[in-house]
C-alpha cells in the first residue's frame, strides 16, 4: 500500500514538473518569438508570429528607423560618432546584406562553373589532339634562346601566381570546399594563413610585373605574320610554313592579357589592402569583385598555358636550361632562328615530314 503510495506521489510530481516545463516553454516562445521574428524579417513590420498574436516588438520601430537613418520622422539624415572611420555614421548597413547575398549567389558559384568549365574543356581538349612533336625529332643540337634572368623572371611570377591562386581559391570557395575536407578548426588555421600570406606576398606582385616587361616586352610587339597566325589557329587551318620571331601570336596575346590582369590585380589589392583611404563601403565591395574576376581569368590563362607547354614537345627545354633544340627552333620559330643563327631555313626541310609522311601525322606533327 505503502508503495502504491510512493508509486502515486512520483508521478503526481514527475506530471507537475513536466507540466511547469511546458508552461516556460510556452512563454519562452511567446516572449521571444517576435524578436526572432524581426531578426529574419528587417523589412518587415513585426513578425509572422508576432501578427498571429496580436503583439508587437517593441524594437522593431526603433531598429527599422537605425537601419534606415531616420530621426523625428525624416529619412535619410546623417548620424555623428566620435570614431573617425568608414561607415562609423551608420550603426547599420543595410548593403552590406545584398552584398553578401550577391557574393553567396552570383560572384562564387558562377566563378566555379567557370573554372570548372575551363578545366574541363582543356582536359577534353588533352585526351583529342595528340602531343605535337618535334618536326624530324631532335636534332641533337641546341641553341640559346633565354637568358638566366628570362628564366628566373618567369619563374618568379609562377610560383607568385600559384601561390596567391591558391591561397585566393582558398578564401574564395575554402568555406564550401575545405570545410568538410578538414573541419571548422582546420579550416580557420588554413583560412587565416592563407589571408596573411596573401597580403603578405601580394604587393611581390608588382615587382614581378616589372621584371617581365623589362625582360619580354621587346619580344611581344606586334610583327609580321602575327596575323596569318592568328587567322591559321597556329597552323592548324594551314599547310604552309608560318615564319614566326621569337614568339608567335598567342604567346603574345598571353603574356598582354597577363600584364593587364596583373595591372588590375596590383590595382584592387592595393585598395583591399587599405580600405579606409578614401573609400566607401561601395568602392571596397566593387574592388572585390573585380579582384575576384581578374584573378579567376588569370587563373584560367595560367591552366591554358600550362596546357599549351605539355602539348608541344619541346617547349619546356627553353625554361630549364635555357636552350631548345635546332629543330623545335626551326619549326615553331623558323624567322627568330635564322636572325640568331644566319642560317636559312628552308621550307621544304620545315615541313616535309608533316606533308607527306603518315607516320609523322599519326604523331600529331605541327605544320
Amino acid at each position: 500500500m505503502d508503495t502504491i503510495k510512493r508509486s502515486s506521489r512520483k508521478m503526481a510530481f514527475l506530471n507537475s514538473m513536466l507540466s511547469l516545463m511546458l508552461l516556460v516553454m510556452a512563454l519562452s516562445v511567446f516572449s521571444f518569438a517576435p524578436v526572432y521574428g524581426a531578426e529574419e524579417k528587417l523589412g518587415n513590420n513585426s513578425s509572422t508570429i508576432s501578427q498571429q498574436l496580436g503583439v508587437k516588438s517593441p524594437s522593431t520601430d526603433l531598429w527599422r528607423a537605425v537601419r534606415n537613418r531616420e530621426f523625428d520622422g525624416l529619412q535619410g539624415l546623417s548620424s555623428s560618432s566620435q570614431a573617425k572611420s568608414m561607415g562609423a555614421g551608420s550603426l547599420i548597413d543595410a548593403k552590406g546584406q545584398e552584398w553578401r547575398g550577391f557574393r553567396r549567389n552570383w560572384l562564387l558559384p558562377y566563378g566555379g562553373y567557370f573554372l570548372l568549365g575551363v578545366t574541363g574543356f582543356l582536359l577534353f581538349l588533352y585526351v583529342v589532339i595528340k602531343k605535337v612533336k618535334i618536326l624530324n625529332g631532335r636534332s641533337g643540337k641546341t641553341i640559346s634562346r633565354l637568358s638566366t634572368m628570362q628564366r628566373i623572371s618567369h619563374w618568379f611570377m609562377v610560383i607568385l601566381i600559384g601561390f596567391m591562386a591558391l591561397t585566393g581559391l582558398l578564401l574564395l570557395f575554402g568555406r564550401f570546399v575545405a570545410i568538410p575536407i578538414l573541419g571548422s578548426d582546420g579550416f580557420a588555421f588554413v583560412a587565416s594563413a592563407s589571408k596573411e600570406g596573401h597580403n603578405l606576398f601580394g604587393p611581390l606582385v608588382i615587382v614581378s610585373l616589372l621584371l617581365m616587361l623589362v625582360y619580354f616586352i621587346r619580344h611581344n610587339w606586334p610583327a609580321k605574320g602575327d596575323l596569318k597566325w592568328l587567322f591559321s589557329l597556329g597552323g592548324l587551318l594551314s599547310k604552309k610554313h608560318l615564319e614566326i620571331g621569337f614568339f608567335n601570336a598567342g604567346e603574345k596575346l598571353l603574356f598582354w592579357f597577363t600584364i593587364l590582369l596583373s595591372v588590375v590585380l596590383s590595382i584592387t589589392g592595393l585598395l583591399l589592402l587599405f580600405p579606409y583611404y578614401a573609400q566607401t563601403e561601395a568602392y571596397t565591395q566593387l574592388a572585390i569583385v573585380i579582384h575576384a574576376i581578374a584573378a579567376l581569368l588569370l587563373i584560367a590563362l595560367a591552366f591554358a598555358h600550362v596546357w599549351m607547354v605539355v602539348m608541344v614537345e619541346g617547349t619546356m627545354d627553353a625554361m630549364k636550361d635555357g636552350k631548345v633544340d635546332e629543330n623545335w627552333a626551326k619549326s615553331h620559330h623558323s624567322r627568330w632562328y635564322e636572325e640568331t643563327t644566319g642560317s636559312e631555313v628552308l621550307e621544304p626541310d620545315a615541313h616535309e615530314v608533316g606533308s607527306s609522311s603518315s607516320e609523322s601525322k599519326k604523331e600529331g606533327v605541327y605544320q
